[in-house]
């Protein structure tokens, strides 16, 4: 599957998959121009106390999308630009999209808790005014992403948080819930970071494993 993807997607699950190896939420983002061209590329660095120039961490703002935006100058024409994201954008996100005047935004994994997709149908005179092009895409990444956020929630929330995001995530993803839980209790995402895989090889074979 990994010799697949386009260009935009591998880089955002290399990131998430770093953000993972980090002990951050692993959410990966990339911004490109109108031939695919990489803009910024960025990660989830809430849990973490460095980030490069022009990034942020070790706070509840360092999310992906963010790191990703804050990395263009203020000249930059954003409205022909695309970001894509593992993961649905939050309303933090979303409102950073908008007051960039992102053009189009794609995302993997659908997020019924946090999500703020549905603020593009808000009737909210300024949002409606940037026509955004918001959409989810590439169902099977989606999956995946929810196996690799569902081990992270495993490993490193309370019980109790753990299973109120997990029921949130289970009405869209039942079986890569199940099989996020299985990996967790195999520790098999934790041997893949402690033996340096790649994250094309960690996707290629939860891809084989879901239905």
């Amino acid at each position: 599957m990994w010799q697949s993807l386009e260009i935009p997607w591998q880089i955002c699950f290399e990131e998430a998959w770093e953000a993972y190896c980090n002990g951050s939420i692993p959410i990966g983002a990339v911004l490109v121009d109108e031939q695919n061209n990489i803009v910024s590329r960025g990660r989830n660095r809430i849990n973490e106390t460095y980030a490069p120039v022009k990034q942020t961490c070790g706070n509840k703002l360092a999310h992906a999308e963010i790191n990703v935006l804050m990395q263009v100058s203020k000249e930059t024409q954003m409205r022909n630009l695309t970001l894509y994201t593992t993961t649905e954008p939050c309303i933090l996100c979303f409102g950073a999209i908008v007051m960039c005047n992102v053009g189009k935004v794609r995302y993997s994994a659908k997020d019924l808790l946090a999500g703020g997709s549905n603020l593009n149908n808000s009737n909210n005179t300024f949002i409606e005014g940037r026509l955004i092009d918001i959409q989810c895409d590439q169902k099977r990444l989606g999956e995946i992403q929810r196996v690799l956020r569902t081990d992270y929630i495993l490993r490193y929330l309370n019980k109790e948080t753990a299973q109120k995001l997990l029921y949130g995530f289970t009405e869209d993803y039942p079986e890569a819930v199940e099989l996020g839980k299985r990996w967790f209790d195999l520790n098999k995402l934790e041997h893949a970071k402690q033996n340096g895989y790649h994250i094309g090889k960690i996707i290629d074979e939860i891809n084989q494993e879901l239905s």
